[in-house]
């Protein structure tokens, strides 16, 4: 039969949490020699190149052009810089041969809309009847569709129900109702600044 002894157990007082670390012991400092700061200082030193400042040759000024120490490109040498003879200024007129031209390009602005007076003072009656009528079917963007005409002449030409106004004006309320202090105050202060603009201050 096979017994098993037991491993005989340490002290608590030797543990090996309780025993004092070895960097408290031996402090670990870094310190940095004095010839890696030499070596860092003389690779930020630069000696300066003619070409950074203005030329003894020429009194008047003009354009420095210091490319860095890369590979050219013909994106990034300008052409003025090149010499006449220069394959680049061929590959550069053939790259921007497929562009388009400024005739192909679409006009800058908007062209304006040609105004359109087709409508009879029978249709600006049959608009207000059908605005008095069912303001909520028949608003303003309805009938500027069916009239062929902006919203802004159906606004000119009749307003809204008085119904209509004190829907509109219940769901802004509710609407009202749902905002925070933060939001309130930012609306009061733009209607203060509006009654500001029309004293010009």
């Amino acid at each position: 039969m096979s017994t098993c002894a037991a491993a005989p157990k340490r002290s608590f007082l030797r543990l090996p949490f309780l025993l004092p670390s070895w960097s408290e012991s031996s402090p670990l400092v870094l310190r940095r020699n004095q010839s890696s700061y030499r070596r860092t200082k003389a690779r930020l030193r630069v000696k300066p190149d003619a070409s950074f400042g203005p030329s003894q040759a020429q009194l008047h000024e003009h354009i420095i052009y210091n490319p860095p120490s890369s590979a050219p490109s013909v994106y990034q040498t300008p052409t003025k810089f090149l010499p006449p003879d220069d394959i680049r200024r061929t590959l550069r007129a053939a790259s921007l041969a497929g562009e388009p031209k400024e005739t192909d390009l679409p006009p800058v602005f908007k062209e304006t809309p040609e105004k359109k007076y087709h409508l009879t003072p029978a249709d600006i009656e049959e608009i207000r009847k059908l605005r008095v009528s069912d303001p909520m079917t028949w608003s303003r963007w309805k009938l500027a569709r069916r009239f062929d005409c902006s919203p802004l002449f159906v606004a000119m030409v009749c307003e809204a129900s008085p119904q209509k106004k004190e829907i509109q004006k219940q769901v802004l309320q509710a609407v009202q109702s749902r905002w925070g202090a933060k939001r309130r105050i930012a609306r009061e202060d733009r209607e203060l600044r509006k009654e500001a603009w029309g004293r010009d201050e």
